[in-house]
């Protein structure tokens, strides 16, 4: 909990003798001769008066007030010029002595007389400055003097070292402020004042003696101020240590902007922002007895973040760019030593954090929003960011939302983000060059492993930060066939013939810890994988090859020479609609001025998503790679639970009348086709919730026919068009008009009047006119260029340019789910001639 306290107090009036001189004034009684002063005598005060206050920034109103009471003799005038030079305000100036003795001089006598101040500095070296003020003044007059007899040199401080300002050297100033360092001093009579805008605050000094014992009189200090008592805003702050001489140094002052902060909670969940024309937003949060844990989650901008502690002082900085995420960690603090330590009572766990713009793009006219969320885990459930505020250890997590409801919910199930022990840059640089190197994929900070030849970059160096940035270590290990040896950063390391693997762990400053791997490759391995395998395909094919057999060593990869060059077949098919994007999930990969080519809204695709789709390389991951899966009937693969795992949750699952699973199995099984690629193609073409009617037997004037392969539905631009062509199909094969079905078409089972004959011929239509033609992968259902001896390009099952991805990562965590992604598959992949240097990028 935050205490706030007074933000000022008022200093105590110039004409007040100060309390730190009390115990070497001598008080006398007020029958001094001051009670009824001649005329010439009151003159002379009230002259004198008028130039003391000229030392300050007293008021008209306040001298005459002290005209007055020297008249009335309530105090002497002596009183009052004690009280302005050796107050505050006069001190924190700075005053020498030699400027103290000009200043009397000038005050007692309206000008500046050597003698005189040759008089008062020779006193200086044997009193205080307050017995240099009555002396003065009584050589004067002796009506002039103090209402008591100062006597004694009080204590005096002297060889004052300032080891650490309490003014940041930051542009912000928050937390709790310290000024430390030493003096020595004859006696105990000493204070601090601490000023903010000129008014007295408050501030703790705590001193002790010398620790060594050889110097009685030296004094180490600390002054603690704590800027949460402010108001936000630019501040002139000053520490004046003072003693009962008359004496004052400025150990610290200067001017500090505080920032105007916002409240947060651990656990809690704030969506804010950086708004417009301010370059920082700030927050405060009590963390109690706990570490600080702030994640900041789906960023409309590139932000830098810091963490202050409850001091003030900068633990650190996190800048992660084109991330959309940054974090933030702080060790619990030791409160209760901080307040045993300046004198603060109430100090609390306490972490300041700002919110900055970085990068060179961001716009300072615009909006950067963001998610805050306090806690060490932050989960993505239900549309929205949550705090993970307890694992109960038994599978659930209880999530906290933005307004402070709660859910228990399964922690598989929860979305929590894998953002700890994440990072997020990599870079591996060849030696010579110092150019970065394509490790495979592009790094992305979720990705945990990559692959990389080195070829002829046999000098490697790897540079790397984490998401969590100051407070985690990396460490960086390279294992070449057991010997392993520890990298540091930026560390030249020669690549060994043969593999090696990168291992870097991050580590939290919490103990959890996570790795990257990155498997490298110079020249031929152990298993001759490169001899075998990789020989085969294009240089450009190594790194992702290579990386695939590392995390399934029983995938079978088989290269197809297409004997084309790419730009040739990314010409074709980027021509005559052959490739069409849905322009309502993806507007900016539609090719400008495209017409519809199927409603409601497919329509070409831009080149460049073309070529993406369209080249091999940008598939080579574990969840990608099965579009160039041999689509082929395996026992050893496939069955009945395999494809009920794929048609889980959609339309057929749980189906009232028919058992789809067996069904399909059984279609695949006798038309020598992958049952999973039949299921995962139905819900590709029917809609995962059996949008088309062609799934139900539904089509207006053609119902109880089905095609759930959407066989012979080419697209116009009739609305339902393509639906209905395939409810004709379903019912005549291609010649609807001719109402004859050809002995071909009667050995796919047509016409489809049920939903057993519609998926099991379908399967005997597809692998006659596919897979057993040579298109027996997804990739060349989708790009027809095959070298078989017919015309390219015009024999493609669908137009969806995403059609092979989307359908290949369906079956994908079919596998996974059922226990055999790792199982020993064959993969076909196509190779062109003169492939772009350059891939990997969409619009």
């Amino acid at each position: 909990m935050f205490v706030r306290r007074a933000e000022y107090f008022a200093v105590a009036a110039l004409f007040v003798v100060l309390a730190v001189f009390s115990a070497v004034i001598t008080v006398l009684s007020l029958d001094t001769g001051i009670t009824d002063p001649d005329k010439k005598a009151l003159k002379t005060a009230d002259d004198i008066v008028v130039r003391a206050g000229a030392l300050t920034s007293v008021s008209d109103d306040e001298v005459k007030i002290a005209k007055a009471r020297v008249e009335d003799g309530l105090i002497s005038c002596g009183d009052y010029v004690i009280a302005v030079m050796t107050s505050p305000e006069y001190l924190l100036t700075g005053v020498t002595d030699e400027k103290f003795a000009e200043d009397l001089c000038n005050v007692i006598y309206g000008e500046s007389k050597q003698t005189e101040i040759g008089y008062i500095l020779n006193d200086l070296k044997q009193y205080s400055r307050v017995v240099a003020i009555d002396r003065a003044l009584a050589s004067e007059s002796r009506k002039l003097r103090a209402s008591g007899i100062p006597s004694g040199k009080g204590s005096v401080i002297s060889e004052v070292n300032l080891e650490k300002t309490g003014v940041s050297s930051e542009q912000y100033t928050v937390g709790i402020r310290e000024s430390r360092g030493s003096y020595k001093a004859t006696g105990d009579e000493v204070r601090t004042d601490f000023f903010v805008d000129g008014s007295l605050f408050y501030g703790y000094l705590k001193y002790s003696y010398d620790k060594s014992g050889n110097n009685s009189n030296s004094r180490e200090f600390v002054l603690s101020w704590d800027t949460a008592d402010c108001a936000p805003g630019k501040h002139e702050v000053y520490a004046l240590l003072r003693s009962s001489d008359g004496r004052g140094t400025v150990i610290s002052g200067g001017e500090i902007l505080i920032p105007e902060k916002t409240i947060i909670e651990p656990g809690s969940v704030e969506e804010t922002q950086l708004p417009a024309g301010k370059d920082s937003s700030w927050y405060m949060i009590d963390c109690k007895d706990e570490n600080c844990y702030i994640n900041f989650c789906g960023l409309s901008d590139d932000i830098r973040v810091s963490l202050y502690d409850l001091k003030g002082e900068l633990l650190g900085t996190n800048e992660n760019l084109g991330i959309p995420y940054a974090m933030l960690r702080g060790k619990k603090q030791d409160a209760d030593a901080v307040a045993e330590e300046t004198g603060i009572l109430g100090v609390s766990n306490c972490f300041y954090v700002c919110v900055s713009r970085a990068g060179t793009t961001t716009d300072m006219d615009k909006n950067i929003n963001y998610t805050m969320v306090q806690s060490r885990d932050c989960a993505y459930f239900d549309g929205a960011y949550m705090a993970v505020v307890s694992d109960d250890g038994n599978g659930n997590v209880k999530l906290r939302d933005i307004d402070q409801n709660n859910y228990e919910v399964e922690k598989t199930k929860a979305g929590i983000l894998p953002i700890n022990g994440t990072l997020s840059a990599l870079i591996v640089a060849d030696s010579v060059s110092a150019n970065a190197v394509d490790l495979y994929p592009k790094f992305e900070f979720l990705t945990r492993e990559y692959g990389y030849y080195a070829g002829s970059n046999k000098g490697l160096a790897i540079r790397c930060a984490s998401l969590e940035g100051f407070s985690s270590e990396i460490t960086i290990t390279a294992d070449s066939i057991g010997v392993e040896r520890t990298l540091t950063q930026g560390e030249i390391f020669e690549v060994p013939q043969g593999e090696t693997l990168i291992t870097i762990t991050i580590t939290s400053f919490d103990g959890f810890s996570d790795s990257y791997s990155i498997y490298l490759l110079n020249g031929n391995d152990s298993g001759n994988f490169y001899q075998n395998t990789l020989s085969r395909f294009p240089t450009s094919y190594y790194s992702g090859l290579w990386l695939l057999h590392n995390l399934r060593p029983d995938y079978v990869f088989t290269p197809y020479y297409t004997n084309i060059s790419f730009n040739t077949a990314l010409e074709a098919e980027s021509s005559y609609g052959r490739s069409l994007i849905e322009k309502s999930q993806y507007p900016s990969y539609v090719k400008p001025n495209s017409k519809v080519y199927d409603k409601p809204d497919w329509m070409a695709a831009k080149s460049e998503v073309v070529s993406y789709f369209m080249d091999p390389r940008n598939f080579f991951t574990p969840e990608k790679i099965f579009m160039f899966e041999l689509l082929g009937f395996d026992p050893k693969v496939h069955t009945v639970e395999g494809v009920r795992t794929i048609i889980k949750g959609s339309f057929m699952d749980k189906a009232a009348d028919y058992d789809y699973a067996q069904i399909i199995y059984e279609a695949g099984k006798e038309a020598g086709v992958s049952p999973y690629f039949l299921a995962s193609r139905i819900i590709q073409e029917m809609g995962y919730s059996g949008e088309s009617a062609l799934s139900r037997g539904e089509v207006d004037g053609f119902e109880g026919f089905y095609n759930f392969y959407n066989i012979g539905a080419y697209a116009t631009t009739e609305p339902g068009g393509a639906v209905i062509n395939g409810a004709k199909y379903a019912q005549w094969g291609k010649d609807w008009d001719g109402k004859e079905i050809t002995d071909q078409e009667a050995a796919y089972l047509l016409p489809w009047t049920s939903v057993e004959k519609a998926i099991k011929g379908g399967a005997k239509w597809i692998a006659s006119g596919y897979i057993d033609r040579g298109q027996n992968t997804l990739y060349f259902q989708k790009f027809d260029v095959l070298d078989d001896g017919t015309e390219r390009y015009n024999h493609q099952y669908a137009q969806n340019i995403m059609m092979a991805y989307s359908e290949g990562l369906r079956y994908y965590r079919s596998y996974n789910s059922i226990g055999m992604a790792n199982a020993g598959f064959e993969f076909v992949i196509p190779v062109y001639n003169f492939m772009p240097d350059k891939y990997g990028s969409l619009p």
